[in-house]
């Protein structure tokens, strides 16, 4: 099957579940969103993008946004380094845990698409960047999606900011556990790591994400924006944790590396060529999109993308 026509199928496919997933409703602002309203955006190996739906629709990142920050520490410190900190097992609860940041070997967050995780990685950050770590976080961003005004919502980020209590626990407890340094600001610290959680992104600029991730790390043109081992180890995160404590039935049912976050959006990015954004903000029991799974599960199953 073309893309175009399982990019069209795979969409008629999902907008049948629009009812079954409910809108995050924790962060005022997500509360807000349309249950019913589906984009999804689709780039091949040759780099040709599809749409459907409200694929310009912008909506915020949330935990998509993980992949820009651990992508930065990733730039920053060697591998071994920073597994000190945060290592690369699937989580079993779900992402907000403090269970599971409790039973973490030597308390260390279990991997970064969690929100202890991505806490810490945004720490690192703070290490090297201190004041400038969100526009560094930003600044990447833009290069690697090629969108020069993507940007935060300033309204999103104090509706997260002031409803963010499970994570402010978090945060204090990794500063207890000595993972965080003990000399963090964690109102700046939180602070860049809500305005990455806020950035507005559409169903085409997580297709192009996905698209530069699939392509080992090569931008359309073939500039080397990510490079190649960091691009594969993104990409091997995302297979094993990307859906939090759904990655096995996100296996099987879907089988390509994929990130989403509670904003209803998913970036999807495979070995051979495809990246993949789709948005519909109803959620399942784990955080994910209830539509965005099944529009990538037919995707999968149109174009035999599973990696398994």
């Amino acid at each position: 099957m073309e893309l175009d026509e399982a990019l069209q199928d795979a969409y008629q496919y999902g907008c049948q579940f629009t009812d079954q997933g409910v809108v995050a409703d924790y962060i005022p602002e997500l509360a807000k969103e349309d249950p019913h309203r589906v984009g999804a955006a689709a780039i091949g190996p040759d780099d040709r993008l599809f749409t459907m739906g409200d694929a310009e629709y912008k909506f915020s990142a949330q935990s998509i946004a993980k992949i820009m920050i651990y992508l930065g520490v990733l730039e920053n410190y060697d591998l071994s380094y920073v597994r000190k900190f945060i290592g690369v097992t699937p989580s079993s609860k779900p992402f907000n845990s403090i269970l599971e940041l409790e039973l973490s070997h030597h308390k260390v967050p279990v991997n970064p698409f969690i929100n202890a995780g991505a806490i810490v990685a945004t720490s690192l950050l703070m290490e090297k960047y201190r004041s400038n770590t969100f526009e560094m976080i930003r600044k990447r961003a833009r290069e690697i999606i090629g969108n020069d005004h993507l940007d935060y919502s300033h309204s999103l980020y104090l509706s997260e900011s002031n409803s963010a209590f499970a994570n402010r626990a978090l945060t204090y407890m990794l500063l207890n556990d000595g993972i965080i340094q003990s000399d963090v600001n964690v109102e700046d610290l939180l602070s860049a790591y809500f305005r990455a959680c806020s950035l507005m992104v559409n169903s085409i600029d997580l297709a192009r994400l996905g698209a530069v991730l699939a392509h080992e790390g090569k931008g359309p043109d073939g500039k080397q924006l990510i490079r190649k081992e960091h691009a594969a180890t993104i990409r091997t995160v995302m297979a094993t944790c990307g859906t939090y404590d759904y990655a096995g039935d996100f296996a099987l049912l879907v089988g390509i590396p994929a990130k989403s976050g509670v904003g209803g959006g998913f970036v999807a990015s495979t070995k051979n060529g495809y990246g993949f954004g789709v948005y519909c903000p109803g959620l399942d029991s784990h955080g994910n999109s209830y539509v965005g799974v099944r529009i990538l599960q037919k995707l999968s199953q149109n174009l035999n993308l599973s990696i398994y």
